[in-house]
């Protein structure tokens, strides 16, 4: 038996192997290497945020305001909330973190889709949840009514990525909003928008809209500085939420371990639209160039709204991530396919290029067998 087991917290001590944790590898990796693997922006920071940055780090030793003032007060200008609407984190992973800490007691359930980000299997798990994974669809996208059919009186929250992570599809805004209406109030209701920002749909809306029109039930949106923003290493993310339920996430450790650094340059960074849509509108014509090269090599694309792609090559995943790390490219392999970040265009063309080259080989292959 593993030393110390019998130390752990009951639900630890069972807890399964993160599949986050299973599909990592090392992020040091040499600067030649295009790290198309982790949905980061590499377009980094705007202008505003960068001269933040800059200027933040000769303090070092300053501590965060403790309190976010700043930063909060930033972004509920820059979504026309009330600051008591908002509730900051170091990392949105730390925020689904705080979901577990604040709410979770062993049995209660735990609704999500599957595949979906991991991170809130995992805090399900950490805590003695009973988790309920629904399904997505063979087009990858969410069986809403399944999920709902899902609920019982044990149900503490159901979650929602949208767009998905790992599969990059996306629910209609209004869809989605009449989805929330039908949720019961004993059911906290997460909405995990951090690619929002990517959408170019122009029926889009976020789901803050329902906090600000005082929806009465559980409702909490999720957000980053992670993705469009450039700022996955600073760890820094938000919930948009109601007052009281702002509150009971002040009671989280988390809340209040937002570094100073990262503070001042998030803070700078919601003065930052001008960036945030450059961003978007490259990567939109990125993802289409991309979807569309994909599909002319015979793979199955799932439509993306986000930075990132999901795909299933004519010939097996783990060949496609091999032969692409072999010529200094890191994509993702969940879910026996393929997940590829979108990178700046040279970065996209490389990956398109050995596609082409291993596919073109593999085809050689079985016109050609030994």
């Amino acid at each position: 038996m593993q030393k110390y087991v019998e130390l752990l917290r009951d639900p630890m001590q069972v807890k399964p192997e993160s599949l986050r944790a299973a599909r990592q590898k090392s992020s040091s990796t040499p600067p030649h290497v295009y790290r198309l693997n982790y949905n980061e922006s590499p377009y980094g920071l705007g202008p505003a945020s960068q001269a933040a940055l800059e200027e933040a780090i000769k303090t070092p030793y300053v501590y965060p305001d403790w309190f976010s003032v700043e930063l909060k007060t930033n972004l509920a200008k820059l979504y026309d909330m009330k600051f008591e609407n908002v509730v900051v984190g170091p990392g949105s992973s730390a925020m689904i973190n705080m979901l577990g800490e604040l709410f979770i007691n062993p049995g209660d359930e735990f609704i999500f889709g599957d595949p979906s980000y991991e991170a809130f299997r995992d805090v399900a798990n950490d805590y003695g949840a009973v988790t309920v994974p629904i399904p997505l669809d063979d087009d990858m996208n969410y069986d809403l009514d399944a999920m709902l059919a899902a609920i019982t009186d044990k149900t503490k929250i159901l979650v929602v990525v949208n767009p998905n992570n790992p599969t990059g599809t996306y629910i209609d805004s209004a869809k989605l909003e009449a989805f929330i209406r039908k949720i019961p109030k004993h059911v906290i209701t997460v909405i995990d928008e951090a690619y929002m920002e990517f959408v170019t749909d122009e029926k889009s809306y976020s789901m803050m809209k329902l906090v600000k029109e005082g929806i009465d039930k559980p409702l909490i949106i999720m957000r980053t500085f992670s993705k469009i923003y450039g700022m996955a290493g600073l760890r820094v993310g938000y919930a948009i939420t109601d007052p009281d339920m702002a509150d009971h996430f002040g009671k989280s450790s988390n809340a209040w371990n937002v570094s100073f650094i990262g503070q001042k340059t998030a803070a700078a960074a919601t003065a930052d639209q001008d960036h945030v849509t450059a961003v978007r509108d490259i990567n939109a014509q990125e993802r289409a160039k991309v979807t569309a090269t994909l599909r002319d090599l015979g793979c199955r694309v799932f439509d993306s709204q986000s930075n990132f792609i999901l795909f299933k090559a004519p010939i097996d995943n783990m060949t496609v991530y091999s032969k692409l790390e072999e010529k200094d490219v890191l994509i993702g392999a969940p879910i026996g396919m393929n997940r590829v970040s979108l990178g700046k265009p040279e970065m996209n063309e490389k990956f398109l290029q050995i596609m082409r080259e291993i596919l073109a080989d593999a085809a050689l292959c079985e016109k050609n067998p030994a």
